[in-house]
């Protein structure tokens, strides 16, 4: 009795943590573009004109020439962000009513809301990261810091534009073309894919991977798990881009040294898996919440002093989160070896009545 009122305990602590973290991530969704564009400072930003936009596929960077003020950017990249949000609230099983039905539902099913997973994912992958860089930095290599122009309003767009420039392509883009091709190659025999059915796998390659190997027979993360629903030569593309991604970050002597390349390459492996799993939206949501999330409520500090305290319960929430997050991994992956171990060792054989009593 007292095990399972501690697992509720733990359960519905963890539950309460995923509802403030997306509520502080919806409310900083409203809270960029309300400073961005109804503030002097923000204003001020927004009509500055760029005479080209970077992009990246891979490691090779291109220069799209075209000429936008940075406030049209904004709104680009915000609708991007803020449609993605919406969009991982209501796919599979939208996240009020896996939280409405959390206390009934078991653990494990509580992550096919993307959303819900997402919010733990995005802690742990925090956690890991900042344990990564300081056994580093306790060891003689460096990570770096974050390029900046040293404008807030600027550092937070850059911030921002970098989250879904970066996750178009080095996640959407090469993955969601392999992810097309394999397919196409691999699809089961006896399914028929007409030319509409391959403009559909097409789009589904790219935006929900997962749907797209629901349509040609193969198996799928969501009926078979991370570990049977990802395949190997998936598996391979998830390092090679987590790896270019990796190598791409490092930029010696002026913003990230080598130790940004081990923890970059983690985290876009994490980042691949989410978008095998979930879809586009979950990396684009994910990379937006380590470039730009705390910086919001940063900014907001930094023009009303009092709203400090707000950041920095923001930043230790998503501390928390995450180490919930590996807490709950770590119970799930014992219970689940327990089982296994259990049904190795199979049923114990009944004693007779004759072999009881020569016992006694």
């Amino acid at each position: 009795m007292i095990s399972d009122a501690l697992k509720l305990f733990g359960k519905l602590f963890m539950v309460v943590a995923v509802v403030f973290t997306v509520a502080f991530y919806g409310f900083s969704l409203i809270l960029g573009p309300t400073l961005f564009f109804f503030t002097s400072e923000g204003l001020a930003t927004s009509i500055i004109y760029k005479p080209s936009l970077p992009i990246w596929l891979l490691i090779l960077p291109v220069t799209v020439p075209v000429s936008v003020e940075l406030g049209a950017v904004f709104i680009g990249v915000f609708t991007v962000i803020i449609s993605s949000f919406i969009v991982a609230w209501k796919l599979n099983t939208p996240f009020h009513k896996t939280i409405k039905n959390s206390v009934v539902q078991p653990t494990q099913k509580l992550f096919q809301s993307s959303l819900f997973g997402m919010a733990l994912i995005n802690g742990m992958t925090l956690f890991v990261v900042l344990l990564l860089n300081n056994l580093q930095e306790a060891t003689g290599i460096p990570t770096g810091t974050t390029p900046t122009v040293g404008q807030p309003f600027l550092d937070f767009l850059d911030l921002s534009y970098s989250a879904v420039v970066e996750e178009i392509g080095f996640r959407l883009i090469p993955i969601g073309a392999f992810l097309f091709l394999l397919l196409l190659i691999t699809k089961k025999a006896e399914t028929v894919i007409s030319v509409k059915q391959k403009i559909k796998l097409l789009f589904l390659s790219f935006l929900f991977p997962d749907k797209a190997k629901q349509l040609t027979g193969n198996k799928t993360v969501s009926k078979h798990g991370i570990l049977s629903g990802i395949s190997v030569p998936e598996l391979g593309m998830i390092v090679f881009t987590a790896v270019i991604f990796g190598i791409a970050h490092y930029n010696p002597g002026v913003s990230w040294e080598i130790g940004k390349i081990s923890s970059a390459t983690l985290t876009g492996f994490i980042l691949a898996l989410t978008y095998l799993a979930y879809g586009a939206h979950a990396p684009l949501l994910m990379h937006w919440f380590f470039n730009a999330y705390h910086e919001a409520y940063f900014l907001l500090a930094d023009l009303h002093p009092a709203a400090e305290p707000l950041a920095n319960t923001v930043v230790i929430l998503s501390f928390v989160l995450g180490l919930l997050g590996w807490i709950t991994v770590t119970a799930l992956g014992l219970r689940k070896l327990t089982k296994s171990f259990q049904n190795t060792e199979g049923p114990q054989p009944k004693l007779t009545y004759d072999e009881a009593a020569s016992i006694s």
